[in-house]
């Protein structure tokens, strides 16, 4: 990887504002709804919370509330039942996937088995449910029980798709839509809907928020390929070796020139770094990285623009600082052939799918 390995990273200093997000007072409550009271059980509770990401579902849930009046212990338990969802989803993952690393550290299943996993993932949602019937809203209930079915079909979908190399790009967004990009705009969808916002701006925010989960979820599948392993936190290629086709492998097959090395070589196993590194020389010099992130890029732009819909108060500025952490935290360091893709210029072609709303559509971009 000539161009590409070992410049893109992950940016853990990348300044977001925070001042319209309470951090502090969602870490809190987070604490509050999971102790248990165990000692055995309070341990493994705390070493999963420590080991959390960027938060990135809660704060779209409070911003997207914030903009309209609320009552704040109101969005910050749901901002809280959204993150103990995703949580969940995290954990259950990697029992099926058999991770032994999650952001850099060994996963639950790793340090205390599948047995213990299961429930663990179990207890975050039971949590989780909690805090969503204390709402007392049926359509923040709906949203999110909606959500959570549409992910786990999407990793009964994904469990189907392994190692198929005729996956289209229309199946890889399908399943990106179910295992990441749902639950990106229901957090959007939910948050305005405890601020009782206009039906048209909760469908507006819900697209915003689907547009940043394509987004996420295709940079993450680049980053699989070309980042640092201990910046990723598990090993690079991990989910080309699990069997999982994503957006780079599909677009790289396509390529007149390299897709049938590619195939040839996937066929026959990545079982050796000098197979690896194949791969990735063949996605590098066949576009298909600078493809997918122009792809993720495209999709970004999209969400920006619907941000310009609204009054620009501080929280839409933080909403769009939220996004350009994915921007300038991933992109700018590529190289500055993709650092300088211009704006999007033509409306993006429209597939249909099942989506969380009649009028919600991935497009492709």
């Amino acid at each position: 990887m000539k161009v590409l390995k070992g410049v893109f990273t992950i940016k853990t200093d990348t300044i977001i504002d925070y001042s319209n997000f309470p951090a502090a007072k969602i870490n809190k409550r987070m604490e509050e709804v999971l102790y248990c009271g165990s000692p055995e059980v309070d341990h493994i509770l705390n070493y999963l919370v420590e080991n959390s990401g960027k938060m990135l579902r809660p704060r779209m849930v409070y911003l997207s509330g914030a903009l309209y009046p609320n009552d704040e212990n109101l969005l910050i338990n749901i901002a809280v039942a959204v993150e103990l969802i995703h949580l969940a989803s995290l954990v259950h993952d990697d029992i099926i996937d058999n991770s032994e690393l999650r952001r850099g550290k060994p996963s639950l299943n790793q340090r205390w088995g599948s047995q213990v996993s299961v429930l663990t993932g179990d207890y975050l949602f039971a949590a989780a449910f909690n805090l969503i019937s204390q709402s007392n809203s049926p359509a923040v209930m709906e949203n999110l029980t909606s959500t959570i079915k549409i992910m786990c079909s999407g990793e009964i979908k994904q469990l189907g798709m392994l190692y198929d190399l005729n996956l289209s790009e229309e199946d890889y967004l399908d399943k990106t839509y179910r295992k990441t990009a749902c639950l990106f705009a229901s957090s959007c969808a939910v948050g305005a809907i405890l601020g009782q916002a206009p039906e048209k701006e909760i469908r507006r925010l819900e697209q915003f928020g689907l547009y940043l989960g394509y987004a996420y979820q295709i940079i993450d599948d680049v980053l699989d390929f070309v980042a640092d392993s201990e910046l990723l936190g598990k090993p690079v290629a991990s989910d080309l070796t699990q069997g999982n086709i994503t957006l780079p492998i599909i677009l790289a097959l396509k390529d007149n020139q390299k897709g049938n090395k590619l195939k040839n070589l996937l066929q026959n196993g990545i079982n050796t770094p000098d197979k690896l590194n194949q791969v990735q020389t063949i996605l590098e010099e066949s576009g298909a990285l600078e493809e997918s992130v122009y792809r993720s890029r495209q999709y970004l732009e999209l969400g920006l623009n619907l941000l310009e819909e609204f009054p620009q108060t501080t929280i839409i500025e933080e909403l769009r600082s939220l996004s350009r952490y994915l921007l300038e935290g991933y992109y700018k360091k590529l190289s500055p052939e993709i650092s300088t893709i211009p704006p999007l210029a033509l409306p993006p072609q429209i597939y249909d799918t099942p989506s969380l709303t009649s009028d919600l559509r991935p497009p492709i971009v």
